[in-house]
C-alpha cells in the first residue's frame, strides 16, 4: 500500500474498505464518500456502498488504523457485503458512533458467511463466521440483501 495513504489511514483513527475487481481495479471507500475527498481522512460524511458495483467484485479489504488489514475473496461478485454498527449515547448528546466496521462474503446458499471487523472500543481487528439470515453478532438480524447488493 502507498505509505501516504496507509499514514492517513491512520491519522483519520478510522477504518475503510476497498474493493478488488477481476479486471485488478480498485475502489476505495474515500473514493465514494459524498463529500468527494479522494483521500482517507477525517470522518467523512457518507459512503455509497450501495451504489458500488458489485458485478466481478473478488476481492474485499477492511484498512485499520492499527496499520492491519483483512481481506475476503470470491470468486463471483453480489457475494460481498459491509456495514457500520453504530450508536447513539443519550447522555453525549445527538451525536452518533460507530462501534464496529463489518466486511463479509456469503460462503453458500445457506447465507453462511465469513467475515472481518474493526473493533473501535477494542482497536482490534476481529475474524468470526455468522449468517445473513440471522446474523448474531452484535445482534443484528437479518440483513437487507437489497441495500447490501447481494445475489444468492
Amino acid at each position: 500500500m502507498n505509505p501516504l495513504i496507509a499514514s492517513m489511514i491512520r491519522a483519520s483513527g478510522r477504518s475503510w474498505w476497498q474493493a478488488r475487481y477481476a479486471n485488478g481495479k480498485t475502489v476505495s471507500e474515500w473514493d465514494t464518500l459524498i463529500s468527494k475527498s479522494l483521500l482517507p481522512v477525517g470522518l467523512g460524511r457518507s459512503s455509497r456502498w450501495e451504489e458500488v458495483t458489485k458485478k466481478d467484485m473478488v476481492g474485499l479489504r477492511l484498512l485499520c488504523p492499527n496499520g492491519m488489514a483483512g481481506e475476503i475473496e470470491a470468486p463471483e461478485g453480489f457475494k460481498f457485503f459491509q456495514l457500520k454498527v453504530g450508536y447513539c449515547d443519550v447522555k453525549a448528546g445527538p451525536n452518533r458512533s460507530v462501534g464496529k466496521h463489518i466486511i463479509g462474503v456469503v460462503t453458500d446458499a445457506e447465507g453462511n458467511c465469513l467475515c472481518r471487523a474493526w473493533d473501535y472500543k477494542t482497536q482490534k481487528l476481529l475474524q468470526f463466521n455468522d449468517n445473513i439470515y440471522a446474523f448474531k453478532f452484535e445482534g443484528l438480524g437479518r440483513l437487507s440483501l437489497e441495500v447490501q447488493g447481494l445475489r444468492l
